[in-house]
């Protein structure tokens, strides 16, 4: 049960930083509204893994294009 909670707790940290990396994604490629969409889902998926979703936010924290 201890297990769950703290997994439950990490899938939601990382559906928060999804927000962040899919729009830094989107804003990398193609700056549309499906494009977004679509980072949005694969990143979702992504955060069912822990610690991806947390990888993938710091990986892509500092691709900022001027």
């Amino acid at each position: 049960m201890i297990l769950f909670i703290i997994w439950y707790f990490i899938v939601a940290l990382q559906l928060l930083f999804a927000y962040g990396t899919a729009y830094r994604l989107t804003k990398k490629g193609g700056d549309n509204g499906a494009a977004l969409f679509g980072w949005f889902i694969a990143i979702n998926i992504a955060s069912i893994i822990p610690g991806l979703g947390i990888y993938l936010w710091f990986r892509h924290k500092d691709t900022q294009e001027v």
